[in-house]
């Protein structure tokens, strides 16, 4: 199926972006400690560009762990519940997630399209455009409410058993199948 396709690569770029801003940051900052201890010249913008990956990297990995189901879920009373009403509860609780998501987006997107028209830039030497870190939060909560989207469509027109008893495994084992 096509939308299978589309899904795969999707998390396949947010693997990819995750590692790759990690491991810039990573580097980054090891470049940065080796420069002030070894050779007594500290750069001053590994940290900033560092803290900027970091929190881009978080923002890509909440979508991904939205697909694998891996937050965090009180799950304690649903699994007492039949299928059917533990199928309703979560459907709820997409919509509520996806509702949240959709209310961060809008007054991010709103915020970082002010940050760019002021020119806003970081305090540092560095004077990286703000709207940039900015968008991470906009643009991350944009993807994870797509992947509730995705699910909720699932639970309502895709529906097996196994994808209930599924969310309330990965979350009572950390996300882990």
């Amino acid at each position: 199926m096509a939308a299978n396709k589309i899904v795969e690569r999707w998390n396949r770029v947010e693997v990819f972006l995750f590692g790759f801003l990690n491991l810039t940051a990573l580097a980054s900052a090891f470049y940065g400690v080796i420069m002030r201890y070894v050779f007594r010249a500290s750069p001053y913008w590994t940290e900033e560009v560092c803290l900027y990956m970091i929190i881009w990297s978080v923002f890509i990995a909440a979508s991904t762990l939205a697909e694998e189901k891996g937050h965090v879920a009180a799950t304690l009373l649903v699994e007492r519940f039949p299928v059917q009403v533990r199928r309703i509860l979560a459907v709820f609780n997409g919509i509520v997630c996806m509702a949240f998501c959709a209310i961060i987006s809008w007054y991010g997107f709103q915020i970082v399209w002010q940050t760019y028209a002021c020119a806003q830039r970081s305090s540092t030497a560095v004077r990286f455009p703000l709207w940039i870190a900015y968008l991470s939060v906009a643009a991350g909560c944009l993807l994870v409410g797509i992947r509730y989207g995705m699910r909720i469509y699932r639970l309502l027109f895709r529906f097996e058993t196994s994808q209930i008893l599924e969310i309330h495994e990965m979350s009572r084992d950390g996300g882990h199948p």
